[in-house]
């Protein structure tokens, strides 16, 4: 019989929770809290336009799933299809405007963290 590991199942969940809020996200740029600001795209790289509420508790969702894995003082994408959370391109580079190069900008040298790591 296999055992239930709450911090992966709570991480696997993540997407889960966020497409509930907001059923057509595929991701989510969690800018630092003194922005206070959260965007959610969806997969026609169109940010979604959602209320302050839900964008506050998207942005709670991750960090908390996260925690220390990354450093929240820089914006970070979190990937819904695959769980995965990045750090967000700078402003001059490709992929901080996410339909730039088609992949919101999600490279593997910004990965921080995926599933079952945060």
């Amino acid at each position: 019989m296999s055992q239930n590991n709450p911090a992966a199942s709570a991480c696997a969940n993540l997407s889960a929770a966020i497409r509930e809020v907001a059923p057509t996200a595929v991701l989510a740029r969690v800018y630092p809290e003194r922005r206070s600001v959260t965007h959610l795209f969806e997969s026609d790289f169109y940010r979604m336009l959602i209320d302050r509420r839900t964008e506050e508790r998207v942005a709670h969702m991750i960090r908390r799933n996260f925690g220390d894995s990354a450093d929240w003082r820089r914006a970070h994408d979190f990937y819904l299809p695959t769980g995965t959370l990045y750090l967000t391109p700078e402003p001059h580079q490709i992929g901080y405007i996410p339909e730039d190069d088609h992949s919101f900008g999600l490279a593997l040298v910004r990965r921080i963290a995926m599933d079952g790591t945060c």
